[in-house]
C-alpha cells in the first residue's frame, strides 16, 4: 500500500509542478493557500514508521491516502475556481505523463520488454501502483478478459468522497484520473487504448474502463 500511495503522491507533484509552470506567483499564492489546510507530503524525508506513529497500522495507512487525496482534491478544486477548465488540461496532461513514466518504471522492475505487455499483465500492474482505497474497500472487478481487451468497474466511488469535502468537481477529477489511466497503459505498451465507458462522476451508475489493443 505504501508503494502506491507514494504513485499517489508523485501523481499530485508532478500536477502541482505542471501548474506551476503554467501559473507562476499566482500558482505559489493558490498553493500557499491550499497547504495550509493540508500540508504537503513528508513521505520522502520520513520513514514509515515514523508517518505512522503509534497509530495501528491499517488507520496510519488510511490516514496517508486521505491525506493526499484530500491535497490532490483540494489543489485542483482551488486552480479549477480561479483558471477553471484550462487549469483541469494542465493537470489532465501532467497525470498522463506521470502515468507513462510510472508504467515504464513498473515494467522495468519486471523485466518486461517494450509493448511486450498485454491488456490482462497491463490491469495487474495497475493494481500494482494504482491508489484505489484499501484492500478492504471494494475496489476494480474484472468484468471480462481476453488476449485483445480487458474491462474492469467500480460500483463505487472510493475517491469521491475526496472530491466532495474539498469541493472539487467531479468531472475534472475523473478526468485527472483517466488520464493517469490512459498514459500508464501506454507506457507499457505504446498499442493499448484506455477507454472509459461509463463514470460515476458523469452520471452512470458505475465507472467501467477497458485496456484493449488492435
Amino acid at each position: 500500500m505504501h508503494k502506491k500511495i507514494k504513485t499517489s503522491e508523485a501523481r499530485e507533484k508532478a500536477i502541482v509542478e505542471a501548474l506551476k509552470q503554467k501559473y507562476g506567483k499566482d500558482a505559489d499564492a493558490i498553493l500557499q493557500g491550499v497547504y495550509k489546510k493540508y500540508p504537503p507530503a513528508q513521505s520522502d524525508v520520513k520513514p514509515l514508521e515514523e508517518l505512522l506513529e503509534d497509530k495501528p497500522i491499517h488507520a496510519g495507512i488510511q490516514g496517508l491516502i486521505d491525506d493526499v487525496e484530500t491535497r490532490e482534491a483540494a489543489t485542483v478544486a482551488a486552480f479549477y475556481k480561479k483558471h477553471g477548465e484550462e487549469a483541469k488540461e494542465v493537470a489532465c496532461k501532467a497525470a498522463y505523463n506521470h502515468g507513462v513514466s510510472c508504467a515504464q518504471r513498473a515494467a522495468k522492475e519486471k523485466n518486461l520488454g517494450q509493448n511486450g505487455v498485454n491488456p490482462g499483465r497491463a490491469f495487474e500492474l495497475l493494481l500494482d501502483n494504482f491508489c484505489d482505497g484499501m484492500p478492504c474497500d471494494r475496489g476494480a472487478q474484472v468484468l471480462d478478459e481476453n488476449n485483445q481487451h480487458i474491462v474492469w468497474d467500480h460500483t463505487v466511488c472510493i475517491h469521491g468522497r475526496y472530491w466532495q469535502e474539498t469541493e472539487a468537481p467531479p468531472k475534472a477529477m475523473c478526468d485527472i484520473i483517466t488520464a493517469w489511466l490512459s498514459g500508464f497503459g501506454k507506457g507499457l505498451n505504446s498499442a493499448i487504448a484506455h477507454e472509459r465507458q461509463k463514470c460515476i462522476a458523469y452520471g452512470d451508475d458505475s465507472c467501467v474502463s477497458t485496456y484493449k489493443v488492435g
